[in-house]
């Protein structure tokens, strides 16, 4: 059974509700963390003594770290500051759990955030991660593309060039290793990238790519690519869409697809995918959660490949993170996100949230639309363990502080 964190909560054999939950009363713990803006100095020592190692508090002083008040802020910095090394201490443990479980968007979230002592670590997850890629392309590719990606993917790491931090020019020959927050224009060669936005690489020539966002390149050659949004090649002069070249690749994606050549490739689609401009498609994996458009002209036709549109599970082993694995579906509307379900003792369920609700924020920000805001659910469950939403419930707006558990 899995001990992923957030499916270890009992979500099997529940019910949903369907009335109205009553607003819970304010929390102690926020109580609490009121008194640290206290104007008595004993109130608010008082209530920083009280609010050591209580876990409940953590989202109240998340709001209190960010108070104009400089006294205010210093206190729930302290306080939240033991929770930080807590959560990196198990960063380790929760990236190996993401990779046994293919929770691909998780594990790049766990990764970016994740300060390990000894900073080559970053790099040895990259092969482990793409292992079950990999294994799906000797299985369904011909034996000749096999033996090409092996040579591309796994380069020597002899003259490598490693960079942690903001985006920088990578020149030079050699591998790059990197952990960056984007990529305009690729290196020589990318043997890793861990990416935290979209990117925009031009094209890729072997390596492992791990991107939160979205994929511009006119060219995916001999490499691992996965993402979090769609992959597309860009706009051309006359205003015309763009299509990807794709040549002995997996491709992992939770957005659409568009291409007009794939050769020995494996593509694991979370929505559409276009083909219908392709010149050639030959001895690929074609999967898709949504529609596969194929090629127009009949000499263009598949050949050798195996195509599953409208799949269950179109971009297994991996998969992408979604609300409903926490409890929660949502549908937009024009006034806000608006609470279609919620999963009793679930993270949502527990907070709470009704439905018919009407989300306005997390964490003080805007919810934003439904895709923004499991972006932003996502990242509050990997790096805080917890949220804060502002509800509005009829005329009346609340909030209310959701966890995460972390595994055990």
């Amino acid at each position: 059974m899995s001990r992923f964190f957030f499916l270890a909560l009992g979500l099997a054999g529940a019910g949903w509700l369907t009335v109205a939950a009553p607003i819970p009363p304010v929390p102690e713990a926020k109580t609490l963390v009121a008194g640290l803006s206290d104007p008595s100095e004993k109130v608010r020592n008082e209530s920083a003594t009280a609010l050591r190692d209580r876990i409940d508090a953590l989202p109240w002083l998340r709001r209190a770290i960010r108070s104009a008040d400089k006294d205010t802020a210093k206190r729930a910095a302290e306080l939240l500051s033991p929770q930080e090394k807590k959560r990196q201490d198990v960063a380790a443990k929760v990236i190996d759990i993401c990779i046994r479980e293919g929770r691909i968007d998780l594990f790049m979230e766990w990764h970016h955030y994740w300060q390990p002592e000894n900073k080559d670590d970053l790099w040895a997850v990259g092969p482990r991660a793409t292992k079950a890629g990999l294994d799906l392309f000797a299985k369904s590719c011909p034996p000749e593309a096999v033996k090409r990606l092996e040579q591309f993917i796994t380069p020597p790491r002899k003259n490598s060039h490693f960079h942690d931090g903001p985006e920088a020019k990578l020149k030079g020959s050699g591998n790059w290793y990197i952990r960056t927050d984007r990529i305009v224009r690729g290196a020589p060669f990318i043997a890793f990238a861990s990416i935290a936005g979209p990117t925009q690489p031009g094209g890729t020539s072997g390596g492992r790519y791990f991107v939160l966002g979205s994929v511009q390149a006119h060219t995916l050659n001999d490499g691992f690519i996965a993402c979090d949004g769609e992959v597309w090649a860009g706009i051309a002069g006359n205003g015309a869409s763009l299509r990807v070249t794709a040549r002995t690749s997996v491709v992992v994606c939770r957005g659409n697809f568009c291409s007009d050549l794939i050769n020995s490739c494996v593509l694991l689609v979370d929505g559409d995918i276009d083909l219908y401009e392709a010149k050639s498609v030959r001895g690929s994996l074609i999967r898709a959660s949504g529609e596969i458009r194929l090629p127009k002209h009949k000499e263009s036709q598949p050949v050798n490949c195996t195509i599953e549109a409208n799949a269950k599970n179109a971009t297994a082993p991996y998969k992408f993170f979604e609300l409903s694995d926490v409890g929660l579906t949502l549908a937009d509307d024009e006034e806000g996100l608006v609470v279609t379900s919620v999963k009793p003792n679930t993270p949502f369920g527990n907070c709470g949230l009704a439905k018919g609700d009407l989300i306005r924020a997390i964490d003080d920000t805007p919810a934003g639309h439904s895709e923004e805001f499991r972006k932003k659910v996502r990242r509050a469950l990997v790096r805080q363990g917890d949220c804060l939403l502002t509800v509005t419930r009829g005329d009346k707006t609340h909030d209310l502080a959701v966890f995460f558990p972390l595994p055990k």
